[in-house]
């Protein structure tokens, strides 16, 4: 073979490998998820760490008295950057704490006192859409009017169902103690009905927009 075909090939395989590396960068193949920000992954960074690890030296555990799903949930709200106050605290693992921060009716009537203070939107179960990771889930296990239970968002991923667009929410939380707990299975098996809402809340002004998947 001569050299000059040699080389013709060389720079047709050059050209070809570089076209293919364009065409996965442009199709955003080449890179991998985007980053969540910062207050969300500290976050999420405690939730899957005490999941199942109860960091009792600084909490405690509200099990005994009737759950621990709350005290969970407002540990990783800490987590995130949120600041104990008069009415929602837990001081000397769990020696003195307030309603707000471990009953889950408490919390839910100081959030909806709050929301604007502290920058939360409630949305009902189907507006997924406006869902992020980091966010809070509310259950009426019986439609009492009085919440039961609550968790936080660890996965946010769109997806298919039936033909049908459809957001695919998982959640972490204490009692049945859990990372990925699926939504649709706790409403459509576990509790079928149950009622219930989210508190979406809003990021820093800083912070860039949470990925959905």
């Amino acid at each position: 073979m001569s050299s000059t075909r040699r080389r013709s090939r060389w720079w047709w395989r050059a050209a070809s490998a570089l076209s293919v590396f364009a065409a996965l960068a442009l199709a955003g193949c080449s890179a991998g998820p985007a980053p969540l920000p910062a207050p969300i992954q500290k976050q999420l960074d405690y939730a899957m760490a005490h999941w199942n690890h109860y960091n009792l030296k600084a909490y405690g555990d509200l099990n005994p008295v009737g759950g621990d799903c709350a005290n969970f949930v407002s540990q990783t709200l800490v987590a995130r950057g949120w600041k104990m106050t008069g009415e929602w605290y837990n001081h000397d693992a769990a020696a003195d704490w307030s309603p707000a921060w471990g009953y889950v009716p408490a919390m839910d009537k100081y959030f909806s006192a709050n929301a604007k203070t502290l920058g939360l939107a409630q949305y009902p179960f189907d507006k997924r859409s406006k869902i992020a990771v980091g966010d809070i889930v509310m259950f009426d296990w019986d439609h009492d009017g009085s919440y039961d239970h609550v968790e936080i968002v660890s996965k946010v991923t769109d997806t298919t169902v039936d033909g049908k667009k459809h957001v695919d929410i998982k959640m972490a939380g204490h009692n049945k103690d859990t990372k990925y707990r699926d939504l649709d299975y706790v409403i459509d098996k576990e509790y079928p009905g149950a009622a219930g809402h989210f508190w979406h809340i809003a990021l820093p002004p800083t912070a860039s927009p949470t990925p959905s998947s």
